[in-house]
């Protein structure tokens, strides 16, 4: 690993012992600090040992044929997949424990520091995911796939995406799809979102004002085949011509204070051209000094068929309904981690689950032989037996009652080969550490044994219950973080954007009249940044809606949807100004 990455994980670390060591001594009791002191010391003792004193006798042993180069490189990939799961065991205890602590009944300023502990623990699990898919990329462990799915609507979604990034600049996004690039293609869509958030990502980053521009056309077709170009162009800062060679190489950036200003690791670039090296494709960069950058990239790609796509028009059953079904269940819990177990204990039962925690294969398969067990969690990189081998002998197992029982296999790094195991073995689901409760959630009722009939979990999604207009729905709580739990600033910035709401109507009211769509554009485009500020979806898209049909000089459809922001726009005021009483009451 590079001196200036060492420097930059070093950094992360330093910061967020600061801040654990800060909450812990002004905020918890003794055993709440102790468990979370202890938790991050496991941590910070893990990254030193690999960063200082690295084992490299088995890696020497086992490759003395291979050249001093190839060896380096061989080494490198098993430090950063050693150091990987070293690293995230400990952190999903620190991220997980802050996640609880949050639920919890805190004051203003523990709030501050819990949300200092996520924002710091987050960053460096992002640096760690980041080397971590580089290195699996450049090994080829990485997996790619081939299917079916809608390019145009993956494009939107990733352009939404980075929508919410600039919301607070005089940046313009903007996305030309030619008309002759096809709606539904073979591929892999995720890592094709992966290359455009990388690009887009970039620039937003480096961008202050301007435009950020997506553009897509089909350079080649023969019959059902394609060869499509992509190009992201921005007004940012610029590329030198003298960096312009190695922009593409591992921890490499523009300038060398590039990464104090801006952050991240570097390796964006390389990881794109990783992979649309693996998809078959190629990529150029064209960029002058502070006039901007276009990157394009060109990949093939297969017509797809629409038949195939995934039906989406069944919707999630939210929080409290899948809470609610969980309410009961019997999870066996295989973790060696004592933090992580009693992390997860605790998550479960949150949810009204009964929770057998056993790390034994025999006590496991008594559990199992005498209790009602619907799932079973299993860490699969468990010291002695791993989960691989207690996953085996459960299956092997010759009573049903202990066989069928589905597994939800979890760890701090998954390979291919690790999913090979899995599917050869028949673990039904896998969670990569660290998870979200979401997470966590969703994959426990996706494989709960059938205890729960679809009619019942129907019942509960039909219960009779008073929907808030999607137009009309808000939340605070985000824009009260920004405000740093200040009430006050809070209050002002939404008095100034109920002002801004007022001067809309007056632009509208007055610009329809005179048919200047054009107006009414602009003025839609200033108020809905407001919207996303208070995150009101709902609105917001219909403010979408409104600007695109002005661009596109549709006055009968301005009119009307303006008709539904005059009719909504009332009820969204009075839900916002009740949530802002709530949160003075607090």
């Amino acid at each position: 690993m590079s001196i200036s990455k060492t420097k930059d994980l070093l950094g992360q670390l330093s910061q967020l012992e600061s801040t654990v060591s800060a909450f812990s001594f002004e905020e918890l009791n003794a055993d709440q600090a102790n468990e979370l002191k202890s938790s991050f010391n496991s941590f910070r003792t893990s990254l030193e040992k690999h960063i200082y004193t690295p084992n490299m006798d088995e890696i020497v042993a086992n490759k003395m044929e291979v050249t001093a180069t190839n060896q380096q490189d061989i080494s490198e990939k098993q430090f950063i997949t050693q150091v990987s799961h070293e690293i995230r065991t400990p952190l999903n205890s620190i991220i997980g424990f802050a996640n609880l602590l949050k639920e919890e009944k805190l004051t203003k300023g523990q709030h501050k520091k819990v949300d200092a502990i996520q924002f710091a623990s987050n960053t460096l699990l992002k640096l760690i995911n980041e080397v971590l898919d580089y290195a699996k990329i450049s090994s080829g462990n990485s997996k790619f796939e081939s299917v079916d799915f809608n390019l145009h609507s993956l494009l939107k979604d990733v352009m939404f995406l980075c929508e919410t990034l600039v919301l607070d600049r005089k940046i313009e996004l903007l996305i030309e799809i030619d008309e002759n690039v096809p709606k539904i293609i073979t591929g892999d869509p995720s890592k094709l979102s992966q290359i455009l958030l990388n690009l887009l990502g970039n620039s937003v980053k480096f961008v202050e004002r301007g435009f950020i521009k997506l553009e897509v056309f089909t350079k080649q077709r023969n019959d059902n085949a394609f060869l499509l170009e992509f190009s992201v162009a921005d007004t940012g800062i610029g590329i030198p011509k003298e960096k312009m060679d190695t922009i593409f190489n591992g921890y490499i950036q523009a300038a060398d204070d590039t990464c104090k200003k801006y952050g991240g690791t570097g390796l964006g670039l390389t990881i794109t051209k990783e992979i649309i090296n693996k998809l078959k494709g190629n990529i150029e960069i064209d960029s002058t000094v502070s006039k901007g950058t276009t990157v394009r990239f060109r990949l093939p790609y297969l017509q797809g068929n629409i038949a195939t796509l995934p039906n989406k028009s069944i919707k999630k059953a939210k929080h409290n309904f899948k809470t609610e079904l969980l309410a009961g269940t019997e999870i066996l819990v295989f973790e060696d981690n004592k933090m992580n177990e009693c992390l997860i204990v605790e998550q479960l039962t949150k949810w009204g689950c009964t929770v057998h925690v056993d790390t034994d294969l025999d006590k496991g398969l008594y559990v199992l032989s005498t209790k009602k067990i619907d799932l079973i969690l299993m860490d699969l990189k468990m010291p002695g037996q791993n989960g691989f081998e207690v996953s085996r002998a459960i299956r092997s197992h010759k009573n049903a009652k202990v066989n069928s029982v589905p597994i939800i296999a979890f760890s701090a790094d998954f390979t291919q080969q690790d999913s090979e195991k899995c599917k050869e073995i028949g673990i039904n689901d896998f969670l990569l550490k660290p998870y979200t409760l979401e997470d966590l959630q969703t994959t426990l009722l996706k494989n709960k044994e059938n205890k729960i009939e679809q009619t019942e979990f129907l019942s509960i999604l039909q219960k009779p219950m008073i929907e808030p207009k999607e137009t009309t729905v808000v939340d605070l709580n985000l824009l009260l973080k920004d405000c740093f739990g200040e009430i006050d600033m809070l209050s002002q910035l939404v008095k100034l954007f109920k002002i801004n709401a007022i001067e809309f109507i007056g632009n509208v009211k007055i610009h329809l009249k005179s048919g200047n769509l054009k107006e009414i554009g602009l003025s839609a485009h200033k108020l809905k940044a407001g919207f996303a500020m208070i995150k009101a979806e709902g609105m917001r898209k219909l403010i979408v809606e409104l600007e695109h049909s002005c661009k596109a000089n549709e006055l009968e459809k301005v009119k009307e949807l303006y008709e539904v922001f005059l009719n909504d726009y009332p009820l969204l005021e009075d839900n916002l100004s009740k949530e802002l009483e709530i949160m003075k009451k607090k």
